[in-house]
């Protein structure tokens, strides 16, 4: 069941305790910078290179290969390994949070 908006926890919050929480395993980071990464190549690509249509496969590059992490290296049980069903917190945010956590390791504060 979703949460009432009044009892979830901000962004920051989120962020720092939930999912730092279930991102500890190097190769599931790892895969999380590789996909990041790559979906805003693609991004980059298709608006400049190659035809745009393509930047419609920005989230499927951007998230299977965490996906593939937390179903290979890093598995909760509590969550499941489709996370894209998680209702307790937006989905967005776990968008912004893998371009945090790739942010924060390039400043070397992860």
């Amino acid at each position: 069941m979703t949460k009432p908006l009044s009892t979830r926890p901000s962004f920051p919050d989120f962020y720092a305790g939930p999912y730092r929480e279930e991102h500890q395993h190097s190769v599931t980071i790892a895969l999380h910078m590789a996909g990041t990464l790559s979906g805003l190549a693609l991004l980059v690509a298709s608006a400049t290179v190659i035809a745009p249509l393509w930047a419609l496969l920005f989230p499927v590059v951007h998230v299977v290969p965490g996906l593939i992490g937390h179903r290979l290296f890093e598995r909760n049980d509590a969550v499941g390994d489709l996370r894209l069903t998680r209702t307790d917190f937006p989905l967005i945010w776990f968008v912004a949070a893998n371009h945090r956590m790739v942010w924060d390791i390039v400043r070397g504060r992860w």
